[in-house]
């Protein structure tokens, strides 16, 4: 397994990030553009710990990937983690962590961890990770700039 981590530091409060954390509507947005999920469309139900399912994966939301297994392992109210186990197509486990921890009042630092087994293809997939890590916290920013803070949007 191969480790990936990257963080970004969100202009909001860690409780308005934590609890989007929580809905696949919040995975879809940030998600969107790289790659879509039918399955999650139109839910609006939180995950929950246990919970776990599979769909088609698609990239460009044009193209089927893989079907992706999703199982939510823990979500830690004290610390704002959710840890999950995944696995599809090249993939034999991306067990995934996202963390949000407030930094001040209005400033907090989100990240995103996995360890990653995708066999032969590992080192490929650490690549992939790292791209799809970056821009999922771009759209994390983005979010947080349209949806999750009081402050104006210039």
């Amino acid at each position: 397994m191969q480790r990936v981590h990257v963080e970004t530091i969100l202009p909001t409060d860690a409780d308005e990030v934590w609890r989007a954390m929580h809905y696949p509507v919040t995975f879809l947005y940030v998600c969107r553009g790289l790659f879509g999920m039918p399955a999650l469309a139109g839910r609006s139900a939180p995950l929950r710990v246990g919970e776990r399912g599979s769909g088609w994966l698609f990239v460009f939301h044009l193209f089927p990937a893989y079907r992706h297994t999703l199982e939510i392992l823990g979500a830690d109210e004290a610390t704002r983690t959710i840890t999950t186990h995944e696995y599809g197509g090249v993939l034999k486990a991306w067990n995934h962590t996202l963390h949000v921890e407030p930094l001040s009042e209005n400033r907090c630092r989100y990240s995103d961890t996995v360890d990653i087994d995708a066999g032969a293809l590992t080192p490929v997939m650490v690549r992939v990770a790292r791209g799809l890590f970056a821009y999922r916290q771009w759209r994390w920013r983005r979010l947080v700039a349209r949806h999750l803070t009081s402050e104006p949007v210039s």
